[in-house]
């Protein structure tokens, strides 16, 4: 494999012995590897993986880590970035993994894929055991180590330092990671994890937030401000603040503290050259120069024009010769003939065009042309048809005579033109001779006289624009006022031109045309023009005397400038200003405390967790024991590890938060790490090191008998120490094997039965159903322990835990152990977080450790237990336990629909009393995340329905996958090849045949179990969008705009054709009645359809952005929800009956869509811009349930199980994410959990 990196090979990986351990502190953002023993790791790079191609030769190679940027000119990175093996801090992408595990190996010197020696490997505190299993399986499968060791790095880093007396045996462990923190209570030198705490906040989101801040702040240098230079910056100059209040304050003031504290970060700057400004010389210089090529340019332009039409001419004239010569060949009684093929009327015709073209060719080469003087040089001879009467003229001569009275009018006018042009020039002359005369006689007075002139005339044409803009006058201080203007009536040259308008509409055609005889008839188009609204020629001679004035200025006064220049002057931006070493600086003031202020307060960032001081408060709370002094020794001994726990002032920082949640008086001392970075590295080596790390791998062997969940449990400390509790666990566990070995050999009669993998985390003999365990002969001797029994997590620094059950179990204990506590008061009880009396957390405990117990042995085993060890007496269990209290789980033990994600009670039902009924409460977070490549986002497709037989349908691209929800088997039903995709999918109400729009416009209708296409139907334009089943139409909507209506019994393609919307159809649904079909498009309409009518019944036009949202009410006839678009975020009822709005509500953000509940009288709405979330409403009220959270865009997509329980939604982000949200009905049907419910994410295709 291909690798681009500059961290070299090491070459002495022979040199070490195969029992040496090579020890991994695999975090999210480096990757560290060496050898046990050693005080650093050998590799050392970022935890990223990036797979471009090569520019030239196409092949893709593998970059892992640190890469030279330079090197990426080669490669084209536009279709791969950067990718982690991580979701937040938790492995979940292996086949990254295994790029980043290769290339460690082999930096470090393996020459062969086996590697030979043990692994130590660290993981995130509470790790889920997918995910582990999965890494136990890639290292012992993929690279063959005998033997395999996991451990939390936090725990590593706390031991290490206690070694060297940074901190005590009894403290706690804040570690703020890459994109977690964590804090971990010690007890006796072990961690105590049922007592630790996460918020989903590290040091990425601080580089994160300063990125964004600083991209707002200078939008101009975004390229500049890449990940790694940010990463720089938060590392060089980010530091806490000790009042985050205080010291916004001081920044906000613009105090001289702040102005001192605020970093400059210079940007590569290269001062632009200094250019003198050119003379007036070169400037006439470069003028000329662009008016010489300019002029030859146009010369070049004006001699091709000039060859074009001497070749044209000279091909004319050709043609006519060669006409001549060819006619005086005909014969005399041809020559019509001829002549009408030729077009022209006679020879003469021919010789005058040839006499023309002959001169108008020597014209163009410049030739002479001789010019036949005219005889008719009388007037009247030359226009003889103007003095005779129009009635004695024929057709043809009363247009001869219009064009010779055309003609004659406009020599006329032309030659008044040039005699009126040449006296004002005389006079022109005359004035400028008197004004040259004035100027030198005195030169500052007529100066003056000018500029008052040029004063006066300017204010006069202003006032007359403000009059016949406004139609007032102005006062002494250019205010309007007074009177009715011009702007308000007519004045006489408007009335003037509007008679003239009607006279000339009017009188056309009629009588003699005389226009034009009379120099005064061609004053009309003047006086019809609307410039001409004064009763005067005035405007114009004062406007000419303006404009002869300011030239006049220009002339003989250097600082004359023209208003109009003046005020463009004024008012123009500089185009250009020279880039200086300033605009190339990014300050850091507020940004270098207020980022990792996150840390303490994450709902800077909109994340509703705790911060780190809180949960320091928190976890020591949540200790199951507490010993007298207990407390204060762990206040005493706070260590800060971890690379965000680097910034200057966190130590501060941090104690000052904790004293405020402490009792006065208590001691608190907070320490940073040794090293807060390399510390998890270095106690992982040295535990590696330790003569006891054989005994506590997980070795090759215990995998292929026990399975990948099968690990090992150890302790940090030295030599096999256990605690009473471990003793008393490790007792009970070893008599329950032997009684089940006993009791097996008696039964089977044999011995030496290899024993086969459990997935409840004990080996039993082939045959043997983990239901057969009955335990009564133990029941006297478990019963005094049960008070005292707690899960191994307490009693070890990493839970490896060999009690950890197989994902696929069907009684599978898949209960998250990780706990983030929340900011909000009012959710304390959902953590635990509120102490109780000695007697409620005592019952906790002890629901606990039976439940465990129940998971572990079986069912009975709790029931059973509990009987022998409290006389039949109950147990409480404290309402502040959420989590234990599954009573309230109405549906069949081993549901896949089961709120509770345990499976089953375990036997608390029938032993916990029961209390008050609480509120219904909706789970926040998806228990089953399904990954859908190309899954479109795209608000006009449907492309996911689930069916009545609990099948999942998903269109994905050009192809639809069928998921079956009992079995999370994966079926691809087609594929429609490269010219076509699909749009939409649903199915019948039956659940046996699905029905797919494609992009084509066809419809086609397949057999879900058999995978067969039934029939193709036609009659789509364009992509089909939406379909809707009836229990025997198929209805269809397209982007045509129409609505096909399809029968499966008939050979038609469709029966008939809906037309009614105005736009695309994006939302069709048949009522459940299938009397009425309601349909939604991208005109804002939302119409109802009767069942046999061919034009909508109702037409509701309240929308105001497309409605593709539409859900009729199973429990109540004729009741229909709609949702809009981005421009209308209205959820709307309406009675169908009446066609009456019932109810109305504003959800904020854009509808995609709805679906009513059929268990309860609720709604679910899924959105788009710009809330991207799931809501949960209770009708008829409109209150909020619940409103979920985690597609990272437009929620597009959503169906509803068989049972009415469970709701899929679907986004562009390419994942399917399935809720809990509505309770069972009142007699559920039971359903086999076949793993369905299994924890983690896995892949629809």
């Amino acid at each position: 494999m291909p690798f681009v990196s500059k961290i070299q090979r090491q070459s002495d990986y022979n040199l070490f012995s195969s029992s040496c351990p090579i020890v991994i502190d695999n975090g999210a953002s480096y990757f560290r590897l060496g050898w046990a023993g050693e005080t650093d790791p050998r590799i050392v790079f970022r935890n990223i993986v990036q797979r471009p191609r090569h520019k030239n030769t196409g092949e893709t190679v593998t970059i892992v880590g640190d890469h030279d940027p330079a090197l990426m000119k080669y490669f084209d990175c536009t279709r791969s970035g950067p990718r982690s093996a991580f979701d937040s801090n938790v492995v979940f992408q292996f086949e990254i993994m295994e790029y980043i595990l290769d290339f460690g190996f082999d930096r470090l010197g393996a020459d062969q894929s086996q590697i030979d020696h043990p692994v130590l490997i660290t993981e995130c505190a509470c790790n889920p055991v997918q995910s582990r299993s999965k890494m136990a399986e890639l290292l012992f499968e993929s690279y063959g180590v005998p033997s395999v060791a996991f451990g939390v790095d936090a725990a590593f880093s706390y031991k290490y330092n206690q070694q060297l007396g940074v901190c005590d045996k009894d403290g706690l462990a804040i570690c703020s990671g890459f994109t977690t923190s964590h804090v971990i209570p010690f007890v006796n030198g072990e961690p105590v994890y049922e007592a630790c705490c996460r918020t989903n906040v590290g040091g990425y989101h601080v580089t994160d937030y300063l990125k964004q801040l600083l991209s707002l702040k200078y939008p101009h240098h975004m390229s500049s401000l890449t990940w790694e230079k940010v990463e720089d910056l938060k590392m060089e100059h980010c530091y806490v603040a000790p009042d985050y209040a205080s010291e916004a304050r001081l920044f906000q003031k613009g105090t001289r503290e702040a102005e001192e504290k605020t970093k400059c970060w210079q940007l590569p700057w290269t001062p632009s050259p200094v250019e003198e400004p050119p003379s007036e010389e070169e400037i006439a210089a470069r003028k000329a120069a662009v008016k010489e090529k300019q002029g030859q340019r146009l010369r070049e332009m004006a001699e091709a024009k000039k060859t074009s039409r001497i070749n044209e001419l000279e091909n004319e004239a050709k043609g006519l010769e060669f006409l001549l010569q060819q006619l005086r060949h005909v014969d005399e009684s041809d020559i019509p003939s001829f002549l009408s093929e030729t077009g022209y009327a006679s020879k003469q015709e021919i010789e005058s065009a040839l006499g023309k073209v002959t001169q108008s060719l020597r014209k163009a080469k410049g030739e002479q042309v001789d010019i036949e003087e005219k005889t008719d040089t009388s007037t009247a001879e030359k226009y003889s048809l103007i003095s005779i009467p129009d009635n004695m003229l024929t057709p043809e001569q009363l247009k001869d005579k219009r064009k010779q009275l055309f003609l004659k009018t406009t020599s006329e006018a032309r030659q008044r033109a040039k005699q009126k042009r040449f006296e004002e020039e005389l006079e022109r002359e005359r004035q400028n001779k008197q004004d040259e005369e004035k100027r030198l006689e005195n030169p500052e007075l007529y100066r003056e006289q000018l500029h008052a002139k040029h004063k006066e005339l300017s204010e006069k044409i202003e006032q007359r624009k403000r009059l016949k803009t406004n139609g007032g006058h102005t006062n002494g201080n250019n205010n309007v006022s007074g009177g009715v203007g011009r702007g308000e009536r007519l004045n006489a040259a408007q009335k003037e031109r509007m008679r003239l308008l009607t006279t000339a509409a009017f009188d056309r055609g009629k009588g003699e045309d005389t226009f034009g005889i009379r120099d005064e008839d061609w004053q009309l188009y003047k006086l019809m023009s609307k410039d001409n609204d004064d009763d005067d020629e005035g405007p114009d001679e004062d406007e000419a005397e303006f404009t002869r004035i300011s030239a006049r200025l220009k002339e003989i006064d250097p600082t004359f400038l023209p208003k109009s220049e003046s005020g463009s002057l004024a008012a123009e931006v500089p185009r250009f200003r020279p880039r200086t070493k300033e605009d190339a600086q990014i300050m850091l003031g507020v940004e270098r405390f207020r980022c990792p202020e996150i840390l303490f307060h994450p709902n800077l960032l909109g994340v509703d967790q705790a911060g780190l001081d809180e949960m320091a408060g928190v976890s020591i709370r949540r200790l199951p024991s507490k010993c007298e002094g207990l407390e204060e020794r762990i206040t005493n001994s706070i260590l800060m590890t971890g690379g965000s726990c680097l910034f200057p002032g966190m130590g501060e920082r941090l104690e000052a938060g904790i004293r405020m949640i402490r009792p006065c008086g208590t001691p608190i001392r907070v320490v940073r790490a040794w090293d807060p970075v390399l510390d998890a590295w270095r106690g992982a080596s040295a535990c590696a090191a330790a003569m006891q790390f054989p005994q506590q791998t997980f070795s090759r062997m215990d995998y292929y008998e026990k399975g990948e969940d099968w690990l090992r449990e150890y302790q940090l400390r030295s030599g096999a120490t256990f605690t009473k509790e471990r003793e008393i666990w490790q007792k009970l566990r070893n008599a329950v094997e032997a009684v089940v070995i006993e009791g097996v050999m008696q039964k089977t009669g044999k011995n030496g039965l290899k024993p086969e993998r459990r997935k409840s985390g004990i080996n039993l003999p082939a045959g043997m159903s983990e239901t057969s365990l009955r335990l009564e002969a133990l029941s006297s001797a478990a019963s005094p322990l049960r008070p005292n029994l707690q899960s191994p997590r307490t009693m070890s620094p990493r839970t490896i835990s060999n009690l950890s059950p197989s994902p696929s179990s069907k009684s599978a204990a898949a209960c998250s152990d990780r706990f983030i506590p929340c900011r909000s008061s009012s959710r304390l009880h959902t953590f635990g977080l509120i102490d109780k009396a000695s007697p409620a957390k005592e019952g906790g405990n002890d629901a606990y450790s039976r439940l465990l117990k129940s998971e572990l042995f079986g069912s009975d085993f709790g029931s059973f237990s509990c009987a022998a060890g409290q006389q039949g007496s109950p147990v409480s269990v404290s309402p502040s336990k959420n989590m234990l209290r599954f009573k309230t789980d109405q549906s069949g033990p081993n549901s896949p629909y089961s709120g509770s994600v345990l499976g089953h009670d375990g036997g608390l039902g029938s032993e916990s009393s029961t209390p008050p009924k609480p509120p219904r409460k909706v789970p926040k977070t998806p228990h089953k995340v399904l990954d859908a490549p190309s899954l479109q986002d795209d608000f006009y497709l449907n492309l996911v329905d689930w069916s009545s037989q609990n099948v999942l349908a998903v269109g994905l691209g050009t192809c639809v996958y069928l998921w079956t929800a009992t079995t999370s088997k994966v079926t691809k039903l087609c594929d429609l090849g490269p010219t076509d995709s699909v749009c939409s999918v649903q199915w019948t109400r039956e659940g046996s045949y699905i029905s797919i729009g494609t992009h084509l416009g066809q419809v086609q209708v397949w057999d879900g179990t058999q995978c067969k296409r039934v029939r193709t139907m036609s009659g789509h334009q364009t992509r089909t969008g939406v379909l809707a089943w009836s229990s025997r139409i198929l209805s269809s909507g397209s982007r045509d705009r129409n609505i096909l209506q399809h029968d499966l019994r008939v050979p038609n393609d469709f029966v008939s054709k809906l037309v009614g919307h105005k736009s695309e159809v994006c939302g069709l649904k048949w009522s459940h009645d299938d009397r009425e079909l309601a349909s939604g498009g991208n005109d804002n309409q939302l119409l109802v359809w009767n069942q046999h009518s061919q034009q909508p019944i109702l037409k509701l036009t309240e929308h105001t952005a497309a409605v593709k949202a539409i859900a009729w009410s199973p429990h109540q006839s004729g009741l229909l929800a709609s949702g809009g678009g981005t421009a209308d975020r209205c959820i709307r009822f309406w009675n169908t009956t009446n066609g009456n709005q019932i109810n109305s509500v504003d959800t904020g953000s854009q509808v995609c869509n709805l679906v009513w509940s059929k268990n309860v009288n609720e709604l679910v709405s899924t959105h788009g811009y710009s809330q991207n979330q799931i809501m949960v409403w209770k009708y008829p009220s409109m209150a909020k349930v619940a409103t979920l959270t985690g597609h990272s865009l437009r929620v597009l997509y959503l169906a509803m199980s068989p049972d009415g329980q469970t709701i899929v939604t679907g986004a562009g982000d390419e994942t399917l994410r399935f809720w809990n949200v509505f309770p069972s009905t009142k007699t559920p049907a039971p359903v086999k959990d076949t793993g369905l419910w299994s924890l983690g994410r896995t892949h629809i295709r």
